[in-house]
């Protein structure tokens, strides 16, 4: 009966899966890419990935390639199909299409050109047709044809034509192998072929795969789905798969692990077996793939299997620490809620409760060989949540309460739909939690518990509406949340017959009166809101931000749950996180999952943190689990390439077209562009296949940005109106987990236009120099003009000057000579006025002369002595007279008497008299008469004072006293 039942599943949930072929629990995320994408034909052939990541497509409208975010496509020289490819260290494509081989390398620009070796081949092989195989063999290139084997070495073509038939040609762990028809397997050994030994029947079927397995053993597939082991030069089959109903086409295969293959097959898309031939995954429309029909596979570095149908590409994420799990097989159902009880893994979804056994063994549950089946009775409506209640597990559903118990469902309560348990003390007994609270669509209902049963109590009388969330506050008190009401605050009666609800609004200090929730954290109440986390402040009676969980300051929560580690997972309208605490600071870090943006189950979320390994997220396409512990340990640093870069000017130009190398360390190969290019676009990308879609990148142009640019979403970016001058373009990524890329430079230079050139700015210069010379001449005879006009005006004014100086002088002098003629006038009147008392005193002598005569005649009476008396008064008056004479006299010449007596102080008092008077100009007469003696005395006296002053007789003594 288990046997049957068993089978039963098997059928149910495979469908055309081959018997006993039992997938996972979960599936891996996939991508697809339609012909409508990638531009190219209906079938891809070979599939291979260069040193730097990108992706490379052999396919019938020619080679694809796919950077993360751009798709490109070339053509062979005769426009046909690309049946194979190789690609070398040098990160040089090798490939065969029809009547064609050659390779494609980088050339100007980094755009991949075609370059053809079918032409080196002799008439006798040119009809070599269809070329299957293109395979790398230690330095040398293997092109297969069925007709021959080319290979090109050191620049030399080769030819091996085929014996019968050549089939099929691989190579592994540094062997080539090529197949006969008729001689079976055969080695590359030294320059020819050597047969190996084994199997018959390999001979009959189609080689598709050599493969490396353990121990030295080698792997070969055909196209039949059989397998065989190589060990040194025997091969043998391995032992025919139990589920094997009929044969499969399976054209291709590649190692996924060490103990992991994945074949591509023709109706059941990629099937994953282990070294023995095992299914243990298959991977089809089920699972996501756009068809069934997989001609060709490839594992990529972060293993994530690429595959080739019919007009599609479709990207399998098999090593990502994210998987789907369905419950459903023949229809999809939306994940409410889950919960591991008693070694189950439950699902409660949108069309009731599904149940699957997990193994002890496997620590990831999405691991897990196993299949779910539907409970009975919990279908036909929402399950909306399971908790575990009184030692049992209780499912909240849209008809009420179900207790799930050995995959069977007993309704306990069916009064109204039912979200959630609260266990709730007795009355007095804070730690005995006899009694169930539920939250309900319409109020609160109440059980109580025993050790063996639960009894339904009914509903609690108090206000009607619909309580999703319930949190316990204190002993009275529950929080509960309704999404554009507000948050309710329960007071339930000791009894537990009623409540009452008090609403909080936006007036209360909610952000907004819509979408807030309320969670537990730390076992205390939590509020979600639309501006992060809140908390309830009862001695105010608002609410307000809660500082211990700033970390979602500003982030609109739509759910919120604490897990064993203290980690915190959240919903925020589209994204799915984690604030994974760190315990040596306390503090949070955010870590968003994009690969299931958009993918959970909005309006209705729900996230279940069962340990470190396993996370279950409502999705609406089942549930997604989560491995976290794997997730974070995923260090790797995103790989960044430049798609394209562009020139825009008169006339656009492509700069790098995004193979080979983009720069070069001698600064005279950085591409120099003329003035007219001074708009770029700059297209970048990882090839972090699976999780491109979900880097974030960082710009900055040196030479222009003065800083790195916040990070963006964005793949390209445009910079116009460039100035002359060296530029470096620097990009990084930035993945989910804050780990940055290597840092991406493209090197530019833009010339300057002509005139700013360095010749331009030679003949500035010179112009400028000849300007200022000529400036400066003008300059200078500017000044010497305005110098030669001061200069006049300064003689000008000096002729002015000197003019009114002398007219000054004159007046001076006229002045002076007026007030000299007043002084000499004054001494003159004074010397005449002393000049006339000396000769009223010559008078007076000669009057005193007479009375003595008359005395000596004795005719003097009494009188005539008084008249004598008084006549020597005058005398000696007169004798006063002189001096004075002499005083002004020499005021009026010039001290003449005092040089005189300097200069001849032998001269009497007399002759100074006479000196004085022949000065004068006075007459020999006049002299006389002043000095009353007679002409001829004074005649006399002038010789004697000839004599004393030595004057030459012929020199006149006037004239000589005159130079004195």
């Amino acid at each position: 009966m288990r046997f049957i039942f068993w089978c039963v599943i098997a059928i149910m949930c495979g469908g055309n899966l081959p018997l006993f072929a039992q997938n996972t629990l979960g599936t891996p995320l996939l991508y697809s890419y339609s012909k409508a994408d990638f531009e190219g034909g209906s079938r891809t052939w070979q599939i291979g990935q260069d040193s730097r990541g990108l992706m490379y497509f052999a396919n019938n409208e020619g080679l694809i390639t796919f950077d993360g975010n751009s798709w490109s496509k070339f053509s062979l020289s005769n426009q046909t199909i690309v049946r194979s490819l190789y690609i070398d260290p040098n990160d040089r494509v090798y490939v065969g299409g029809q009547g064609e081989f050659g390779y494609f390398e980088p050339g100007p620009a980094g755009l991949l050109m075609y370059h053809s070796l079918s032409n080196r081949v002799s008439t006798t092989y040119g009809s070599f047709a269809d070329v299957w195989n293109t395979v790398g063999y230690q330095k040398a290139v293997f092109f297969r044809s069925h007709l021959a084997i080319f290979k090109l070495s050191e620049d030399k073509l080769t030819v091996y034509p085929a014996r019968n038939r050549w089939e099929f040609m691989g190579s592994v762990d540094g062997r080539l192998f090529a197949q006969d028809t008729r001689l079976g397997l055969l080695e590359f050994e030294n320059g020819k072929w050597h047969a190996l030994s084994g199997s018959a029947e390999l001979k009959t079927q189609l080689v598709t795969g050599v493969l490396s397995a353990s121990q030295n053993e080698i792997i070969i597939t055909t196209s039949t789905d059989r397998m065989y082991r190589l060990k040194g030069k025997q091969y043998e089959s391995l032992p025919t798969r139990s589920f094997s109903t009929r044969d499969l086409y399976t054209p291709s295969v590649a190692k996924v692990s060490a103990d992991e293959y994945v074949f591509a097959s023709a109706l059941e898309g990629c099937l994953i077996r282990d070294a023995q031939g095992k299914v243990l995954q298959r991977i089809s429309t089920t699972e996501g793939l756009p068809n069934n029909n997989v001609s060709s596979v490839f594992v990529d570095r972060q293993r994530n299997i690429w595959a080739g149908l019919d007009n599609a590409i479709a990207l399998i994420s098999y090593g990502s620490a994210i998987k789907y799990i369905r419950p459903s097989v023949d229809a999809e159902v939306t994940g409410y809620s889950g919960y591991v009880f008693n070694d189950q893994l439950y699902i409660a979804s949108s069309n009731g409760l599904f149940v699957a056994p997990l193994s002890d063994a496997v620590q990831d549950h999405s691991q897990v060989r196993s299949h779910f089946s539907l409970i009975p009775g919990t279908d036909g409506g929402e399950a909306w949540h399971l908790d575990k209640v009184n030692g049992q597990l209780w499912l909240g559903h849209n008809r009420g309460v179900f207790s799930i118990d050995s995959g069977k469902a007993t309704s306990i309560a069916s009064r109204t739909g039912t979200w959630n348990f609260l266990s709730w003390p007795q009355s007095g007994h804070q730690t005995s939690f006899t009694n169930t609270l539920m939250g309900t669509y319409q109020g609160l209902d109440h059980f109580t518990h025993s050790q063996n049963s639960s009894v339904y109590k009914g509903a609690l009388e108090g206000h009607r509406d619909s309580y999703r969330f319930l949190v316990p506050d204190t002993l009275q008190h529950i929080w509960a949340s309704h999404p554009y009401r507000g948050i309710y605050q329960l007071s339930v009666d000791a009894t537990l017959d009623k409540y009452t609800a008090q609403l909080f609004t936006q007036q209360d200090g909610l952000p907004s009166s819509y979408q807030n929730y309320v969670f537990r954290w730390n076992d205390r109440a939590v509020f979600a809101t639309e501006n992060g986390i809140y908390a309830y402040d009862r001695a105010r009676k608002l609410f307000s931000p809660f500082s211990k969980l700033s970390v979602f300051k500003g982030i609109p929560i739509r759910y919120f749950r604490q897990d064993q580690s203290g980690n915190i997972w959240f919903a925020s309208v589209k994204r799915v996180g984690v604030a994974k605490y760190r315990p040596h600071d306390r503090h949070y870090q955010l870590i968003y999952f994009p690969e299931v943006e958009g993918l959970h189950t909005t309006g209705f979320e729900n996230i279940y943190p069962y340990d470190n390994f396993n996370t279950y997220v409502g999705a609406e396409r089942g549930m997604l689990h989560i491995n976290l512990e794997k997730y974070v340990d995923k260090l790797e640093k995103p790989e960044l390439v430049f798609s394209k870069v562009e020139g825009v000017g008169k006339h656009d130009s492509l700069l790098y077209a995004g193979f080979g190398l983009h720069k070069s360390n001698d600064k005279a190969d950085i591409p120099t562009l003329d003035a007219d290019f001074n708009s770029f676009q700059f297209h970048y990308s990882s090839p972090s296949y699976g999780t491109h879609a979900n880097l974030l990148y960082s710009y900055q142009l040196e030479g222009y940005d003065h800083q790195w640019s916040n990070w963006t979403t964005e793949r390209q970016k445009a910079y116009t109106n460039l100035p002359s001058g060296d530029y470096f373009f620097c990009v990084k990524a930035k993945n989910n987990l804050g780990i940055e890329s290597e840092i991406l430079t493209y090197s530019f230079r833009i010339l300057a236009p002509w005139y700013a050139t360095p010749i331009a700015w030679i003949i500035y210069t010179i112009f400028l120099l000849a300007g200022f010379f000529m400036a400066v001449r003008w300059q200078r005879a500017a000044w010497l003009s305005r110098q030669q006009k001061h200069e006049d005006e300064i003689n000008r004014m000096r002729y002015v000057y000197q003019l009114e100086l002398e007219k000054n002088e004159r007046e001076i002098i006229k002045l002076q000579n007026e007030h000299l003629e007043d002084e000499v006038l004054n001494k003159t009147k004074e010397l005449a006025s002393t000049s006339m008392q000396l000769m009223e005193n010559a008078e007076a002598l000669n009057k005193l002369r007479v009375e003595l005569g008359k005395i000596e005649s004795g005719e003097a009476d009494e009188n005539d002595l008084k008249r004598v008396t008084a006549l020597l008064k005058d005398v000696d008056k007169n004798r006063l007279h002189w001096d004075q004479f002499a005083v002004h006299f020499d005021e009026l010449n010039d001290g003449f008497l005092q040089r005189l007596t300097n200069l001849h102080p032998k001269l009497s008092r007399n002759d100074l008299k006479v000196c004085a008077y022949l000065r004068l100009h006075f007459t020999t007469k006049q002299i006389a008469q002043l000095q009353s003696i007679s002409v001829r005395g004074v005649e006399v006296h002038r010789y004697r004072i000839r004599k004393k002053l030595g004057v030459d007789t012929h020199v006149s003594l006037s004239s000589y006293l005159n130079t004195i």
